[in-house]
């Protein structure tokens, strides 16, 4: 009888690093995870992708519905690497003030932007924050930025709602 608690010990010990572990790695290692629900997507007939698509491009139905105050909680997530005031100093990345209509590399030679960002060009527009957003390194191949991205497509549109009142004259909602 005492042999057998010996092993089911052993036994639920192993189960329980076993499972500690992967805890872990899926803590640390958002990238591995992300590819595999790529895969799935782009397995999904096309008609599912275009109703993903639509639902991604309805932008404008979801900056009517952003909240503000919901975006300024979400922006938390950018503050270990973004200042967001007027005049704030970079971090790893930029000030994040004005971005919303302005060119993707803004602050021009105060900031040493990624090659990347520069040969992508162009204006950080609604369209262009949402893909940004949702997975920066899909979006910009080759950027520094390390983060994930966010998958809500809500939270999103409230941390662009954000970004968009950080500015002097905040550029018109879509329609």
């Amino acid at each position: 009888m005492e042999l057998n608690k010996i092993a089911a010990s052993i036994l639920l010990a192993g189960l329980m690093i076993m499972v500690v572990s992967n805890v872990v790695d899926m803590l640390y290692s958002p990238e591995k995870y992300k590819i595999e629900h790529k895969t799935t997507i782009a397995t999904v007939e096309n008609e599912s992708q275009q109703k993903i698509e639509q639902v991604a491009l309805d932008i404008g139905a979801l900056m009517q519905n952003a909240n503000f105050e919901k975006g300024k909680s979400v922006a938390k997530k950018c503050i270990a690497c973004h200042t967001f005031e007027k005049g704030g100093a970079n971090k790893v990345g930029p000030n994040l003030w004005n971005i919303v209509g302005n060119n993707k590399a803004h602050l021009g030679s105060s900031f040493n932007y990624s090659k990347a960002v520069l040969e992508k060009g162009g204006k950080w527009g609604y369209e262009e924050l949402f893909t940004f957003l949702k997975n920066p390194k899909a979006y910009i191949k080759g950027t520094r930025m390390a983060f994930a991205g966010i998958s809500n497509p809500q939270e999103v549109a409230d941390l662009v709602s954000y970004l968009r009142s950080m500015s002097d004259s905040p550029v018109a909602l879509p329609k």
